[in-house]
């Protein structure tokens, strides 16, 4: 039997409306250690995202490298496997990767290639000694999956040949029919994508870009934990990363018999000394009574605050100030007020000629739209989202 914890998105370093979350964060690893300790699995699969940013502190590096050390010490014999996300540096994660071995830790950053290019697939197979295989791929760009073979292959299909690619190799090796575990971090489509905002909606891919001949694929990037299908699942955030997060966090574990077997999956509940809530936590209403619901609010704990207001066009004169010193004799910290525009109050969706469509860029159509459905322009991450998307677009046009 093949027995291992699927976790993902970490985002350690986060800072919060300017707060640190080192404190939860530590709380979750020595969680997660626990677990470790109790369960003592053939491996921990960590699939991506363990920094929220490139360029994390050296305290926040100081406080993965201490509970990567915690963990290893809570089961020696388990094996460690780390793959970069979307919010990790793949060289800064990866440059210490020789040492890591030496715990037991195996850190794959980027897709690794040969000196002609190709990919290297023995780079990202795994053997967890007689118990079974990993195949680890971590976060790239569709277009920046190199070639499994000399056959020229359009960007848009080599990360799909890439996935299959992949598992073959690990079949080929596999003569005790060991169950096959595949590693990614990326967006399938039509998954529940609930916490995210809609830019996710542009890196979905199908569950058919993953391939065939896996018993069980943990992913990691969406936050929301589900499992799709039988055997392709998201583990979610240990820890919520916004308040739109409304779910148990938790962290996976699987036990599969053999390959072809179905996976056994649980879930460990983890515990957050700082929980995000909102008030009131569904439907909205005016500043005064949010105001006057705060001033009645008695946390158990000390929780980050978030005000859910609906407004006609603007919240009133000083609302942050006025919100924040309601919570300031509380044990609880005010970070916002969620605003919801009533729809009588809404502008109606400016009408644009044919002539006015053509005359401007496609990031101007682009944020008139944001402004329009979201009452805001693109930010620099979505601007940054959509020109990439958009020269794609072009490059696929000139083929």
């Amino acid at each position: 039997m093949f027995k291992f914890i699927h976790t993902s998105d970490w985002h350690l370093g986060q800072n919060f409306y300017g707060y640190d979350r080192n404190e939860e964060q530590q709380d979750f690893l020595r969680q997660l250690a626990d677990i470790v300790r109790e369960q003592q699995p053939d491996v921990l699969l960590v699939s991506g995202d363990i920094y929220h940013t490139s360029a994390p502190s050296s305290a926040t590096v100081a406080l993965y490298v201490n509970a990567m050390l915690e963990i290893h010490k809570a089961c020696p014999t388990m094996r460690i496997i780390v793959i970069a996300g979307n919010h990790d540096s793949a060289s800064r994660l990866e440059s210490d990767s020789r040492l890591w071995e030496l715990a037991g830790v195996t850190v794959i950053g980027g897709i690794a290639r040969k000196s002609d290019g190709l990919a290297d697939l023995d780079r990202h197979i795994i053997n967890v000694g007689d118990k079974g295989i990993v195949a680890a791929v971590p976060f790239a760009y569709p277009s920046s999956f190199p070639r499994v073979t000399d056959e020229a292959l359009p960007a848009d299909q080599r990360q799909q040949c890439y996935f299959q690619a992949l598992l073959d190799h690990a079949s080929q090796s596999n003569t005790e029919a060991l169950p096959v575990v595949m590693m990614a971090h990326i967006a399938v489509r039509d998954c529940d994508y609930t916490g995210h905002d809609g830019n996710i909606l542009m890196e979905c891919v199908p569950i058919s870009t993953l391939g065939q001949g896996y018993d069980y694929v943990a992913l990691g990037h969406i936050h929301h934990p589900q499992t799709i299908g039988s055997n392709v699942r998201y583990c979610g955030t240990p820890l919520a990363v916004s308040f739109d997060e409304q779910c148990e966090h938790s962290v996976s574990i699987v036990e599969i018999d053999a390959h072809g077997a179905p996976p056994r999956i649980t879930t460990r509940a983890i515990r957050n000394i700082k929980p995000l809530h909102t008030i009131p936590a569904k439907e909205p209403v005016d500043f005064d009574t949010a105001l006057e619901l705060l001033q009645q609010y008695n946390p158990d704990e000390r929780a980050y605050i978030r005000l859910y207001v609906q407004v006609e066009r603007y919240l009133p004169s000083g609302s942050q100030e006025r919100a924040a010193m309601a919570a300031a004799d509380k044990e609880c910290i005010f970070c916002d007020i969620k605003k919801k525009v009533t729809a009588a109050s809404t502008p109606r969706p400016s009408q644009m000629t044919i002539e006015e469509f053509n005359s401007k860029q496609p990031i101007e159509v682009a944020n008139q739209f944001f402004i329009e459905k979201l009452g805001n322009p693109m930010n620099e991450q979505q601007q940054e989202m959509f020109n990439y998307i958009y020269q794609l677009v072009k490059e696929e046009n000139r083929q």
